[in-house]
């Protein structure tokens, strides 16, 4: 973080409106191209990077399939303390628990990142990222919680962590905010981002937020549909490959 308040170019990545361009190769990458041609070749570009994930998801779940090695465990460690937050039963009997980031969930976001498949961080963070440096680590955990309010998801039968969704407030309108919310593959479709967005957005309402922002890439229709179940759409902006939604925060 900046002096100012502003984020730094390596927070900024960390949130998906701010989130670089796609990287364009050959002829169209010319200085002021501007016409449906450079267009085309970002939204190409873009869906190639989507497609490179889900390359990388399918020979991930292909090694998975092999035959597990003979591994030696040492003693486990029984001393850890148990998950705490506030307990949801999910549709399917599942249990989680929702609390706030803290600073010493680093270690932990760290896993949970390195655990989400390709696509997933594709969607999350609309580039190609394949790890958190400690200083993304750091300003994904050290949050104010009223500017910048983050909300964990954790298995209640292991403490695993599940999702996380956070939203980060203009810092020119702080009635206006980023969200940003991302589950682990297995968890998918399961309610786990409803529990999350439910509990975000009214702790940004107390906060003054207003309006929200989100930037998705075209065609996640279940993001959009979780969105509207908290917001009304005031307006889109699409972008090669992804768009972006202003909505205002239902009472």
């Amino acid at each position: 973080m900046t002096e100012h308040g502003q984020p730094d170019g390596e927070e900024r990545v960390l949130m998906p409106r701010s989130a670089p361009p796609a990287k364009i190769t050959g002829p169209g990458k010319r200085r002021g191209t501007r016409d449906a041609r450079g267009r085309d070749e970002r939204e190409f570009a873009t869906l190639e990077a989507q497609l490179g994930a889900l390359d990388q998801d399918i020979r991930a779940a292909r090694r998975a399939a092999a035959p597990p090695r003979l591994t030696l465990r040492g003693h486990e460690d029984h001393t850890a303390p148990r998950p705490c937050g506030e307990r949801v039963r999910l549709r399917d009997g599942a249990e989680i628990l929702v609390r706030q980031v803290q600073p010493e969930d680093a270690a932990q976001l760290k896993g949970g990142f390195e655990r989400l498949g390709a696509v997933s961080r594709y969607r999350r963070f609309l580039t190609d990222i394949d790890h958190l440096s400690p200083g993304q680590l750091s300003y994904l955990t050290h949050v104010d919680h009223t500017s910048h309010e983050a909300l964990a998801a954790l298995d209640a039968a292991t403490g695993e962590g599940i999702g996380i969704a956070r939203y980060v407030c203009d810092p020119e309108d702080k009635r206006q905010a980023e969200v940003a919310i991302v589950i682990a593959d297995a968890w998918q479709s399961r309610g786990v981002g409803t529990a999350l967005l439910k509990r975000l957005t009214a702790r940004a309402r107390a906060a003054g937020v207003e309006r929200i922002t989100a930037r998705m890439i075209v065609g996640n229709d279940a993001a959009r549909r979780l969105l509207a179940r908290f917001a009304e759409t005031l307006s889109e902006r699409r972008d090669p490959g992804t768009i972006s939604v202003t909505a205002r925060l239902r009472v």
